[in-house]
């Protein structure tokens, strides 16, 4: 697939493939789609199941990061003949962290810190004990050693590892993690 990811280089996009398959979500919510990488992938999975939508959320050209527009990232996915049971929507991880929607699956990749994953399994705790996933891009002890990380002094995920009791389901970079019951 020729759309630009860090998943793309070490085929975390199979992972996350992978993971759709065996866990069969009804119901995907899906942080930080960027280009639609991870999207496609997980929506290609559905496609197989016969069954499920995601919703993808991003801030879009008001991230002030790394960002493309919701434009773009449609385009990707019409080119991918995947718009049917994708929907791109505007909106604040935090904010939908206050408010929270029903989901069997979680995926979060919103340059993930510490932080940012603790206050998720915190305020997700009672969804995941009644068996939605939450899937997240770091975890391993090398992605807490980017660059970025570092610069901007940002917590980092793997020592909350025992704490959140996450598994890591592809440590290659910048790695893919599993948070289940």
């Amino acid at each position: 697939m020729n759309i630009e990811s860090s998943y793309k280089k070490n085929n975390i996009g199979n992972t996350i493939y992978d993971v759709v398959l065996k866990y069969k979500p009804f119901k995907i919510i899906d942080f930080g789609v960027l280009y639609g990488y991870s999207t496609i992938c997980m929506a290609k999975a559905l496609k197989k199941l016969g069954r499920g939508k995601i919703y993808g959320y991003d801030l879009w050209d008001k991230y002030k990061y790394k960002h493309t527009s919701k434009r773009k990232t449609q385009q990707n996915l019409d080119k991918f003949n995947v718009s049917d049971i994708v929907k791109l929507r505007e909106k604040d991880f935090y904010k939908w962290l206050k408010s929270r929607e029903n989901f069997d699956l979680l995926h979060i990749d919103i340059s993930n810190d510490g932080d940012i994953i603790e206050e998720a399994y915190k305020r997700l705790k009672s969804f995941i004990k009644k068996g939605s996933i939450v899937i997240f891009e770091g975890g391993t002890k090398e992605r807490d050693k980017e660059k970025w990380v570092i610069k901007y002094g940002k917590k980092p995920i793997y020592p909350l590892k025992n704490k959140i009791k996450y598994r890591i389901i592809n440590n290659k970079w910048p790695s893919l993690s599993l948070i289940e019951r």
